[in-house]
């Protein structure tokens, strides 16, 4: 049984993962009863507001809950947790202090975003846990990456990339003064899908635009007004900015 402490957008994303690969041994908890009873009904599982009734039926507890609220929820499950695997997906808390505040628990910390199924996840595991832990992440995130503790504020940043760059991609398509919004959607969407493959295959960034933007193309010219814009400059002090903040 796996149990997901926080069934807001991200734990919900973890369980409509395991429910597509048909895994319902799945008990969830949230504060709100009647959020919990919708998630609850929609994919077939146990939901309770109790999130130490959640942790003592699971054998695995993922934790989805906000950086801030880790503390009270660890101090809560933290008897209901002996000798299990705890995976945390909240930034910034380090497996140092998840450990100090469930003591008895195998500590890990894992860093996707919030398309669980399809995105690559990172994680990390604690000084507790045992052979069987790694296993136990990539079967419940199905494709997952071991780094160094380190490494989880970089992943971080990837999970926030996508709400800003669906957010730009909006803001263009309401630029656009003649295309129907929901034929301009359906270009991005294909066009992503396009750099999907393309990065898979091996090539980058500056590779895909090169492609796109030959000698005297538009393309270079746009791309040389966001360089002399600073564009590029900010966009770096973003990550910078977010990945520090997300050591803690």
């Amino acid at each position: 049984m796996i149990g997901i402490i926080g069934a807001g957008h991200l734990g919900t994303a973890v369980i409509a993962a395991l429910h597509s690969r048909n895994h319902q041994q799945i008990i969830a908890s949230r504060r709100d009863a009647a959020q919990i009873q919708q998630v609850a009904e929609q994919y077939g599982i146990l939901g309770t507001t109790s999130n130490v009734y959640a942790a003592e039926k699971a054998d695995i507890v993922v934790v989805a809950v906000k950086p801030y609220m880790i503390e009270q929820v660890g101090e809560e499950i933290k008897d209901a947790v002996h000798n299990k695997l705890v995976v945390s997906l909240a930034a910034a808390k380090g497996i140092s202090y998840l450990e100090k505040i469930m003591p008895q628990a195998r500590v890990a910390r894992v860093m996707t975003g919030i398309f669980v199924e399809d995105e690559i996840a990172a994680y990390a595991l604690g000084s507790r846990s045992d052979g069987k832990d790694a296993g136990v992440i990539k079967y419940i995130f199905r494709a997952a990456v071991q780094v160094h503790e380190d490494a989880l504020a970089d992943r971080t940043w990837i999970a926030c990339d996508a709400g800003l760059m669906a957010k730009g991609i909006q803001s263009k398509i309401g630029a656009l003064p003649n295309l129907q919004k929901e034929d301009a959607r359906q270009m991005y969407a294909a066009t992503l899908e396009g750099i999907a493959k393309s990065l898979k295959a091996g090539l980058t960034g500056d590779e895909i635009f090169d492609l796109v933007a030959g000698p005297g193309s538009f393309t270079g010219k746009l791309e040389q007004s966001l360089h002399d814009a600073g564009y590029y400059k900010t966009l770096k002090e973003c990550v910078e900015r977010t990945v520090t903040a997300c050591k803690g």
